[in-house]
């Protein structure tokens, strides 16, 4: 069993126990759509500094990268490699968003939490191309492509 982050409510995350045993999700689809997410969150972000998206449309990208999230967790763990080093950074992102969020609209708000937010999703990519050993080995399917960051 391992434990899974879900969404519990606008923004926020709660743990729970999901039995994955047996379970092989297609793990480059997954980290493809954690991807799209990822940028999800960056677009919104922006678009929220212009005032053409709300807080909500941006909690809306967010609860889909907690989606996404769980989907890549629950697939990496379904060929036993751990994710314990990732689970803190949908944690710490809804923080920066929060925090974020918190100001009023601007390009300048944004420029204040954007590093932030890119930096975390770097760590992210960074934590998933350090499982990419153990997956292919797992697999026995070729490297994933990971892009270096996310623009």
């Amino acid at each position: 069993m391992m434990h899974q982050y879900y969404p519990a409510g606008p923004g926020s995350y709660a743990p729970c126990r999901q039995n994955t045993s047996g379970y092989r999700a297609d793990v480059p689809t997954t980290v493809h759509n954690l991807i799209r997410a990822m940028k999800r969150i960056q677009e919104s972000l922006r678009l929220w500094s212009y005032n053409q998206a709300t807080p909500e449309q941006v909690s809306d990208c967010y609860m889909q990268f907690g989606v996404e999230f769980n989907a890549i967790v629950r697939a990496f763990e379904g060929y036993d490699i751990p994710t314990s080093d990732l689970h803190a950074i949908p944690v710490r992102l809804r923080t920066a968003l929060e925090d974020c969020l918190g100001e009023d609209p601007s390009p300048y708000a944004l420029n204040q939490y954007m590093p932030e937010v890119r930096q975390l999703l770097y760590e992210l990519l960074q934590g998933l191309r350090s499982k990419q050993y153990a997956w292919r080995t797992a697999s026995g399917r070729p490297a994933m492509v990971l892009p270096n960051q996310i623009d």
